[in-house]
């Protein structure tokens, strides 16, 4: 027999307002269905419960009441969001999974059984897990969804229905808690039946032919019996957060004050389910109605400071155009791969350390002088570029995004020539056409032997177009260097060999 496990979370919009704003456990907070005036109140604290607010009531009357109170308005997408991260909770658990309303998830636990100690071991590890999400859920634990899910709302907390015990648990509680239509709970009322075991005593029979289908399908489920089988859907992979300002941000520290909520919630949805945080997704709703999407790359991590950090650094270099109204935050999910260190050795750091480190160094010198060396196709001695650094994940057995010397063939000792970067000016004398003496800033003195001059020219199709004689001279202080004399006769020094 199979086993299913309910997760509720009580009062549900309440706690997906206060799953945002945390700081707010403890005030008086109101929940409107809208942002209007006229918007009802759908869900109270209990602080604001006791000032005399009810559901019920408008947003304005329960500003009469009380002004003290917190209102809120609750928007889809945060229903929708908190949902999402309820069933990130179940499929870490189990693939079958099924989304009930709002604040309801079903999963079949019967093969978990092995993991745990005990189905009350289990049951607590869920609710624990949904308390890391922002979202503390009751769980119940029956052979069949409905009784789970009575188990979850009554239990007040973790209950754990024995095995062929759910219709004597069921028995004493209320019959309005199979939520039966008004016409029909007032024929239940009439007839004296008040509790579930009372309507699962009665002929089944004689409840289709008095109260019809649906009186029928309520005998059922006071019978603990599901109307349907437990409808697993696949487990979706998006990850996203999202708020909504009651004004427009035009400042980075309180944005990232803002962002650091996201990414916490965002970090513990993608933890729960095993995975990491690759690149994160920005979408940002600006006061112009414009849209502004950016897409972070990142070291794979659930690091939220370091993730924090690149945020910042992004911002810092592309800020918004205009005041922040609504923020969206998605991540790429990655799977966690162990990295095999080398016997010989030592080990690199950490992706995400050395990720804020490049962002940080890309910040202070620019994009264009961050990355690692690359061949330019020139023929110009001193032509040099630099291409981006790519990928920190493992692929291929091999470490991405670490600095590492590829196998070289040996060769020869040779005289090196050291590059200065960029060409230093010189003042040159000659004598009867020879080079005689060279001064600059960082050498100085008599030629002593001097070889060449041989000529290059290139790139003439473009405005870097260049020919120069180029000179290697030994001077009396001891040093070689390489010297070019350009097109409008200009000494420079390019070089110093080791």
């Amino acid at each position: 027999m199979s086993r299913i496990a309910c997760l509720a979370v009580s009062n549900f919009p309440l706690t997906v307002v206060l799953r945002a704003e945390p700081e707010l456990r403890g005030e008086p907070v109101a929940v409107a269905d809208g942002p209007s005036a006229r918007a009802a109140i759908i869900a109270v604290a209990e602080t604001a419960g006791r000032r005399g607010i009810t559901p019920g009531l408008t947003a304005t009357q329960a500003q009469a009441v009380s002004t003290a109170i917190v209102l809120r308005s609750l928007s889809p997408q945060s229903v929708r969001i908190a949902h999402a991260a309820l069933c990130d909770v179940a499929y870490s658990f189990s693939p079958r999974v099924e989304s009930g309303e709002d604040g309801v998830v079903y999963l079949d636990v019967g093969g978990s059984g092995a993991m745990f100690d005990s189905e009350g071991q289990l049951a607590h590890t869920l609710a624990r897990r949904a308390e890391r999400v922002g979202l503390p859920a009751h769980v119940g634990v029956a052979g069949s969804k409905i009784a789970a899910r009575l188990a979850a709302q009554q239990g007040g907390g973790v209950t754990v229905i024995p095995l062929n015990e759910e219709c004597t648990y069921l028995a004493p509680l209320a019959v309005a808690l199979l939520q039966p239509s008004p016409a029909l709970a007032a024929t239940l009322t009439r007839w004296g039946i008040r509790t579930i075991g009372q309507l699962a005593a009665l002929p089944a029979s004689a409840v289709g032919t008095r109260l019809g289908p649906e009186g029928l399908a309520l005998a059922r489920r006071a019978r603990a019996e599901d109307e349907h089988p437990l409808s697993p859907r696949p487990a979706p992979l998006l990850f996203e957060e999202h708020v909504d300002l009651e004004y427009g941000i035009e400042l980075l520290e309180p944005l990232l004050f803002i962002l650091r909520g996201l990414l916490d919630r965002l970090t513990a949805r993608v933890a729960v389910r095993g995975l990491v945080c690759g690149d994160l997704r920005l979408a940002l709703g600006l006061s112009t109605h414009a849209r502004d999407d950016r897409t972070i790359v990142v070291a794979p991590s659930n690091d939220v400071k370091a993730l924090l950090t690149l945020m910042r650094l992004h911002l810092e270099a592309h800020p918004p155009a205009a005041p922040i109204e609504t923020i969206r935050l998605s991540a790429v999910p990655e799977r966690l791969r162990a990295r095999q260190l080398d016997l010989f050795r030592p080990n690199g750091p950490a992706p995400e350390q050395l990720a804020v480190t490049l962002a940080r160094l890309t910040a202070l010198c620019g994009a264009d002088h961050v990355g690692a060396p690359a061949v330019v196709d020139s023929h110009r001695p001193e032509a040099h570029g630099v291409t981006g650094l790519v990928g920190y994940g493992v692929k291929g057995g091999e470490e991405e995004g670490l600095l590492t010397p590829s196998p070289v063939t040996p060769t020869p000792l040779r005289i090196a020539l050291r590059a200065i970067r960029p060409p230093q000016p010189l003042e040159v004398h000659t004598d009867r056409g020879r080079l005689d003496f060279i001064r600059g800033e960082r050498l100085s003195g008599r030629v002593v032997s001097c070889a060449g001059p041989w000529r290059l020219a290139g790139e003439w199709w473009h405005d870097g177009a260049y020919m120069r004689d180029y000179y290697d001279v030994q001077l009396s202080d001891g040093g070689v260097y390489r010297l070019f004399c350009d097109r409008q006769h200009q000494w420079f020094v390019t070089g110093e060999y080791d």
